[in-house]
């Protein structure tokens, strides 16, 4: 019996002596990872003070990050708020422009071709187009709101009264011989963007002789609007040309004309407070109130790029085609308040906003000897990013002023209440709930001010950044200390 115990004995010997080796490295490596960890554990807590700048480095990135979402989400938005407005308008009205009227002449030319080195005259067919001598419009704008769910769209009606003259139409100045004028083919075109508006019959008065007018303008000069057959006679006209046309139209955000005439002359009146002028042209004298806006041009053939006259078969017309698309003016109906610009440009101080909480917070832990958590100020800044959420939605029900207020109240209150019990005193979050409202006032103010914006947030800025050095100016940062020494905050503390 003895032999076999040592003959087991020999045989378990070396294994036994491997496991001893392989527990004494494990128990080696595990007293270096709790060193390392000791250590590790060790340099925080001696600079804990930066550790905490560089967590909060990094929960600003996130922050900033959470913004791009939002402003994301605002873009978004606004998109939508166009696409309703682009539907409305379909079934509505566009943007209208007005062109003309123009007096247009179908005539027939020869034009010469080569063919096997003879010459050969081909007719062709071609139209003479004139301008007005003198064109007087009175436009009165008429707008309305109309809701698409919780969108409003800008549409209006306008009431167009157009009158003025022509001279008596010269081919020969084109090189066309009189002959070869259809003038008992001779129409008037007027060009307008969207007719399905138009209510009632419209006529125009050509030298006293009302003619109704008819769908479509014969042009491809005047991609849509209407025209009317006018009599010049087997011989054309040797008298100026008079002529008035009252025409009624709908359409949406923009209302603009085309200076056709030598001498153009166009008056815009609308209830609507909030204009825009825009095109190639800015008017002579205006007037805006709350009550409206009157708006008065006077437009001289010599700015424009393009004769009183010539032929589709001229090197001028597709020049002219070239500024017919642009060479116009007139007026937008802004919106009084678009809350979408002003959240996204509320967005864009958001960096600002939460640099300063965080800072303030920041101080009042160092000098309270507070401890807070990276987990807290996480909370505080997610905080003042859902301010901006808020707005926004908010903004869509109850307009951009009465958003901004409660909106302040929600975050300002949340963020207030939060700091009171993280800091245990109630001086402190007073504190901070000031510097809410004061950052949050100052936002709105910037807001109001577009044209000095840019100013307003560099002073912002400055002033920020002259509170944070006023504050910590006697504050030793070498001597703060760390760990144990800054007290954790207490169930049962009371708020100071």
């Amino acid at each position: 019996m003895a032999s076999r115990q040592r003959h087991i004995a020999r045989q378990n010997g070396p294994r036994l002596h491997v496991n001893d080796l392989v527990q004494g490295d494990a128990m080696v490596n595990a007293e270096r990872a709790s060193k390392l960890f000791t250590g590790l554990k060790g340099l925080i807590s001696r600079n804990e003070l930066y550790v905490k700048l560089a967590i909060l480095f990094v929960l600003l990135q996130v922050l900033l990050v959470a913004l791009g979402m939002i402003s994301g989400l605002i873009a978004e938005r606004k998109d939508r708020q166009e696409s309703v407005a682009r539907e409305v308008s379909a079934a509505w009205g566009q943007e209208q422009v007005i062109a003309g009227p123009i007096l247009i002449l179908p005539y027939r030319y020869y034009d010469e071709r080569q063919n096997n080195s003879e010459t050969e005259w081909q007719e062709q067919d071609g139209l003479a187009y004139f301008l007005p001598q003198s064109l007087t419009i009175d436009a009165v704008v008429t707008p309305e709101r109309r809701h698409r769910g919780i969108f409003d769209v800008a549409l209006y009606k306008a009431d167009l009264k157009i009158s003025g003259s022509f001279a008596a139409p010269d081919p020969a100045a084109l090189g066309i011989e009189p002959a070869n004028i259809f003038w008992d083919r001779a129409r008037l075109a007027l060009g307008v963007t969207d007719l399905r508006g138009s209510g009632g019959a419209p006529q125009v008065t050509w030298n006293g002789k009302e003619i109704p007018l008819q769908p479509g303008t014969e042009s491809d000069l005047l991609p849509s609007g209407a025209h009317a057959p006018v009599p010049l006679g087997a011989a054309g006209a040797t008298a100026p040309l008079a002529f008035s046309v009252s025409l009624k139209i709908a359409g949406s955000r923009a209302l603009a004309f085309t200076p056709t005439g030598k001498d153009t002359r166009v008056t815009l009146n609308s209830d609507w407070p909030d204009p825009s002028f825009q095109g190639a042209y800015l008017p002579q004298a205006h007037t805006v109130s709350a009550e409206g806006f009157t708006a008065a041009w006077e437009v001289s053939y010599l700015g424009r790029g393009y004769p009183q006259a010539w032929t589709t078969a001229s090197l001028e017309s597709k020049k002219v085609r070239q500024h017919f698309a642009k060479d116009h003016f007139g007026a937008t109906l802004v919106s009084p308040v678009d809350f979408y610009l002003k959240t996204e440009r509320s967005v864009k101080h958001g960096t600002l906003l939460i640099v300063l909480v965080m800072a303030a917070v920041f101080l009042f832990e160092v000098t309270a000897r507070r401890r807070i958590h990276p987990l807290q100020y996480a909370l505080v800044g997610f905080a003042l990013c859902l301010f901006y959420l808020l707005l926004l939605s908010l903004a869509e029900l109850i307009g951009f002023a009465a958003a901004y207020a409660l909106a302040c109240l929600l975050a300002a209150g949340l963020i207030t209440f939060y700091i009171a019990r993280i800091l245990a005193s109630r001086l402190r979050a007073a504190a901070i709930a000031l510097l809410l409202a004061a950052i949050y006032v100052y936002l709105y103010i910037v807001l109001q001010l577009e044209e000095l914006a840019l100013v307003s947030g560099a002073f912002g800025l400055f002033f920020g950044l002259a509170a944070v050095m006023y504050a910590t100016r006697n504050l030793d940062w070498y001597s703060l200390k760390k760990g144990s020494d800054v007290a954790a905050p207490k169930t049962g503390d009371s708020l100071a």
